[in-house]
């Protein structure tokens, strides 16, 4: 999960930017002919800090090795995609000569937040759907074999799953009421559950929510960022995060979308949110990304068993 301010409104000012000192220097060491005059640090993803210069030109440090090694791969996949959609996605043009970091053009675009999103006419709200749906059925729909998709790693999810499961007992039993951990466990087990049934295996963006989706006004047109959890599984984790828009755009999406017809998807989507709220009071006390306000809040959004309108 990357965040890119700069995605949002130029000269704006969020939570986790400070001044990028140090990636300033590595940046005019492997580049000696760029200049700038301005430049923003971000430090609230999980997977790089990024650096925006001039809200113009975009640069990514991983923070973790496992995303330095899939940088090659990450800029061979997003290359392929971008003759399977409309949809703006980032295209690298900068490598430092050792190859710790890579810089991109800024995708246009204003974050896509709920507000947006709810903000926009009818005409417009289509548009966005129509695209969103498109760029979800191309990369679920998209040949694996013989392309760079081929060599993305499998759902991180068993894994992720097993350090929820630890993180569970190490720090929510002392914060969390009877009933509220019954109901953690009752979603960890339903993702148990998931991961030994037989479902579909396509490409995942792995992260579609707000602050990974842009929309450009002016142009119409959809742009989408940060692929760092790309991986190969069940589709319907693409849409699980949609349900910060509300249940009626999740439908929306899904009933533009182009795959496969599985029954099953929007239930399963429901459940991988679930966990999702499970995962970030997690997060809180983990890492500390998450406020235990916000984690909170979304565990009491999805805590329910049955989806909003299922």
């Amino acid at each position: 999960m990357d965040t890119e301010p700069g995605n949002t409104e130029p000269g704006s000012t969020e939570a986790g930017n400070t001044e990028p000192v140090d990636e300033l220097r590595r940046i005019a060491a492997a580049f000696p002919d760029l200049r700038w005059s301005s430049a923003r640090r971000v430090t609230e993803g999980w997977d790089h800090v990024v650096v925006i210069l001039d809200d113009a030109l975009v640069f990514r440090f991983p923070l973790e090795p496992h995303y330095a090694a899939l940088r090659e791969l990450e800029t061979e996949v997003l290359e392929h995609l971008s003759g399977l959609t409309a949809a703006r996605l980032p295209r690298r043009t900068h490598v430092a000569p050792d190859g710790s970091f890579v810089g991109y053009p800024l995708v246009p675009g204003r974050t896509l937040t709920p507000e947006v999103l709810a903000g926009l006419g009818p005409g417009e709200t289509a548009e966005v759907l129509d695209q969103l749906a498109a760029f979800l059925s191309a990369l679920h729909t998209a040949p694996l074999a013989g392309t760079p998709l081929e060599r993305v790693p499998p759902s991180y999810l068993p894994e992720d799953q097993r350090e929820v499961r630890r993180a569970v007992g190490v720090h929510l039993r002392g914060v969390l009421e009877p009933q509220e951990l019954a109901e953690v466990e009752e979603i960890l087990a339903d993702v148990d559950r998931l991961l030994e049934a037989d479902l579909p295996r396509v490409f995942l963006h792995g992260d579609v929510y707000s602050r990974h989706l842009l929309w450009d006004a002016g142009a119409r047109r959809l742009g989408v960022i940060d692929f760092s959890d790309m991986c190969l599984g069940d589709p319907a984790v693409d849409f699980a995060e949609l349900h910060e828009y509300g249940d009626d755009v999740v439908c929306a999406v899904h009933g533009r979308w182009t795959g496969p017809r599985d029954p099953g998807l929007l239930e399963r989507a429901w459940t991988y949110q679930r966990w999702a709220g499970v995962y970030l009071m997690t997060d809180h006390f983990e890492v500390g990304k998450t406020s235990w306000a916000q984690a909170r809040a979304t565990f009491d959004r999805v805590r329910r068993g049955r989806r909003p309108g299922g």
